[in-house]
């Protein structure tokens, strides 16, 4: 852009400067009064809430129906304790592909192929709202952070801002540092964490073997949320595992937005045209969420033994089920389970923040065909 747009504030004689581009790029993505009296008409298309809702919801939806018979397979790997006698011995003779299949051998010979859907009533009840919430959290709390400037979590360096051909930015959400989106994205998952725990909880125990031994108990998503409330602890026991959850959350979510951005970022420079920011956000969801689960898995094991432990007496501290799941299963047990999760989160991740970004990019183009004049129009 070489001037101000029309309808603007005049300016001195004097050409864009390097700060009155970087003004012109914070204000693509921050609808704050000094940049809405900079490009009014551009800020007519900040996505509305009820988009990023939306579209965070239909992501959130695709995602846990298909990849429901993972994220069963994976707790059932995580649940199992290794100090069990002929168990053990097995365990110890088992490789990890071994374990996996007669897992799913033995759900599909106890429950069919429904079973390996089975969860996931609580897990459309926490993912759906979930995710839509985080969405709609992250791209709100990102906003502000940016429209406020804070140091060292707004900063905008110049080589973050990188468009596709056509002028497209890389991104839709706004430009933050790397600390901004390790920041803001570990506090909107650990908000939205804490909404949902009670059906993360529910979710752990519809999943585990728990719900085989007393299948009334846990027939519906009502019916498990007062079975628990009233057997194990009241509310307490709606928020166990909450510790271990944030810890993983918390990491996992800042580390996944910051590793998305810079890589959405880097292959958006090797786009050819604009339709292909698709591939660039499903390849990086997939980088992310595959390091970012890596890194944060020892915390899955914990949650997921603390919320499906049967065994008494009940461990609810995050540092004492790490000493009894070291002590009786050993160092590797931290590993159960990861390559499902890690497939599982990086498929997870690429296509919900893939139908996120299309469907924001789809809402923020139809916002712009309506409003710009017809001759402006391409």
């Amino acid at each position: 852009m070489a001037a101000a747009p029309a309808g603007g504030p005049s300016t001195s004689s004097t050409t864009w400067t390097a700060s009155a581009k970087t003004d012109e790029e914070h204000a693509r993505t921050c609808n704050c009064p000094r940049t809405r009296t900079r490009e009014p008409h551009r800020h007519q298309h900040q996505v509305p809430p009820w988009a990023s809702l939306a579209t965070g919801a239909v992501s959130g939806l695709a995602s846990c129906l298909l990849l429901q018979p993972m994220d069963l397979l994976k707790t059932r790997l995580q649940q199992e304790s290794r100090r069990q006698g002929q168990r053990q011995r097995q365990h110890m003779a088992e490789s990890r592909t071994a374990r996996l299949l007669r897992t799913a051998h033995d759900i599909w010979a106890a429950e069919g192929a429904r079973g390996f859907w089975r969860g996931t009533a609580p897990t459309v009840a926490r993912n759906v709202p979930g995710v839509a919430v985080y969405f709609y959290g992250v791209s709100e709390l990102r906003a502000a952070v940016a429209c406020r400037r804070v140091p060292f979590l707004s900063q905008q360096q110049r080589d973050h801002v990188v468009a596709a051909p056509g002028g497209t930015p890389a991104s839709p959400l706004a430009k933050l540092s790397t600390a901004g989106n390790l920041l803001t994205g570990a506090v909107a998952r650990v908000a939205v964490g804490f909404l949902l725990a009670p059906v993360t909880v529910v979710k752990a125990k519809m999943e585990s073997s728990a719900a085989r031994a007393d299948p009334a108990s846990y027939a519906t998503l009502r019916s498990s949320l007062a079975y628990i409330y009233s057997t194990q602890g009241g509310v307490r026991a709606l928020y166990q595992g909450f510790g271990a959850t944030a810890l993983r959350d918390a990491p996992y979510a800042g580390i996944y937005l910051a590793l998305y951005e810079w890589s959405k970022v880097t292959l958006s420079r090797s786009a050819a045209c604009r339709e292909q920011l698709a591939w660039t956000a499903s390849a990086s969801g997939l980088l992310a969420g595959a390091l970012a689960t890596l890194l944060t898995h020892p915390f899955d094991i914990i949650k997921t033994r603390i919320q499906t432990q049967q065994q008494q007496p009940h461990i609810r501290s995050t540092l004492g089920m790490a000493r009894r799941i070291l002590a009786h299963d050993g160092l590797q047990a931290f590993a159960d389970g990861l390559g499902l999760r890690c497939a599982r989160k990086a498929a997870s991740s690429a296509i919900a923040w893939s139908i996120f970004e299309l469907g924001t990019r789809a809402w923020l183009d139809a916002a712009a065909a309506d409003a710009d004049p017809p001759g402006r129009r391409r």
